[in-house]
């Protein structure tokens, strides 16, 4: 928890480090820069939708699981990983870790470290996820399914070319587990401010958006594309 919180400290101060400065034109909003050197404007009037967001707090299965084996090492050093590449504490490593929500009913682990190999897949897809959440497009958000290795993957009905066996796309959801009325207007407002997102900045980065009729979001850099509960272009809501 110490170490996110040192991230979340660090997201405050992206406006004037991250984004690359400010805009000078009278329209208010932020700017900021993609890998591959583009500047892009964000108007005022989508980065901003009051919410409280609950703290995060790290599950005991999590630190039962670190305490296992040499987990501890191996995230540690994933997580130095990241943050030499200027992608760390931007998700909290007990969500990162993730593998995916049937992970119990087909006798997997709940977390899983990528290998080695794999880590710098997931750096381009870290940096959207920090984009997002300079610019408050993504504020109240859980990660639920980030690498799976192939036997879970297969269980848990992912497609054989899933982003997830290669550890460069992101599943979460927006808000609770289980929303109330008064929260499906924050969600339906993200998902559409989202795809705003993905339309505007999505081919620049190179991104993948999905959404599901579960709620569940997914997120990756392998591909300007998106898609809905069929899994088309057509049944997603960005392509309205």
């Amino acid at each position: 928890m110490k170490h996110f919180m040192k991230g979340l400290l660090a997201i405050t101060t992206i406006p004037l480090i991250f984004l690359a400065g400010c805009n000078t034109s009278p329209q208010k909003g932020k700017t900021i820069t993609t890998p591959d050197g583009k500047r892009i404007f964000i108007p005022q009037e989508r980065i901003s939708f009051e919410r409280q967001v609950p703290p995060k707090v790290v599950p005991h299965v999590y630190n039962a699981w670190i305490g296992v084996s040499d987990n501890l090492r191996r995230v540690r050093e994933y997580e130095v990983f990241l943050e030499k590449n200027d992608v760390g504490n931007i998700i909290p490593s007990f969500e990162l870790m993730r593998t995916a929500r049937d992970w119990q009913k087909c006798g997997r682990s709940q977390y899983m470290v990528p290998n080695r190999e794999l880590w710098a897949n997931q750096i381009s897809t870290l940096r959207v996820f920090k984009y997002l959440v300079a610019a408050n497009v993504l504020n109240d958000f859980e990660v639920t399914s980030v690498y799976r290795d192939l036997p879970l993957n297969q269980c848990a009905g992912g497609a054989s070319s899933s982003r997830h066996l290669y550890n460069s796309a992101i599943d979460f959801r927006i808000g609770p587990e289980f929303p109330k009325s008064e929260d499906y207007a924050y969600i339906e407002n993200t998902k559409f401010r989202l795809c705003q997102f993905w339309s505007q900045y999505g081919q620049s980065l190179n991104m993948g958006l999905g959404l599901y009729a579960s709620g569940q979001i997914h997120i990756d850099t392998q591909g300007y594309r998106t898609w809905g509960p069929d899994h088309s272009r057509n049944s997603s809501m960005c392509s309205y």
